[in-house]
């Protein structure tokens, strides 16, 4: 395990749902413990639109816990994960 936190932040290509939108919504913190941390970026995405919108943050076990809850329900490739640690690379669903 690496001891640095590990940046990333998740892209959605389709929302189905419509909840979270599309394209950059949320960055996130992978910790030395594995624990994650996210951060919703609805604040910087609903403005200029009739609904303001508010960050929240999530606390997840591990990075797995993050990717059963936000990427394994949605389609195939409509999620990216984009890790920001200067060996930029992503996670597809």
């Amino acid at each position: 395990m690496e001891n640095n936190p590990r940046l990333f932040t998740l892209i959605r290509k389709i929302d189905p749902s419509g909840i979270s939108g599309t394209g950059r919504v949320l960055d996130g913190v992978i910790f030395h413990t594995g624990q994650v941390v996210t951060c919703w970026r609805s604040d910087v995405n609903m403005k200029g639109i009739d609904t303001e919108g508010y960050s929240s943050l999530g606390i997840y076990p591990s990075f797995d816990a993050f990717l059963h809850v936000h990427l394994k329900p949605h389609p195939p490739e409509a999620s990216e994960v984009i890790f920001l640690d200067g060996n930029e690379h992503t996670l597809n669903d």
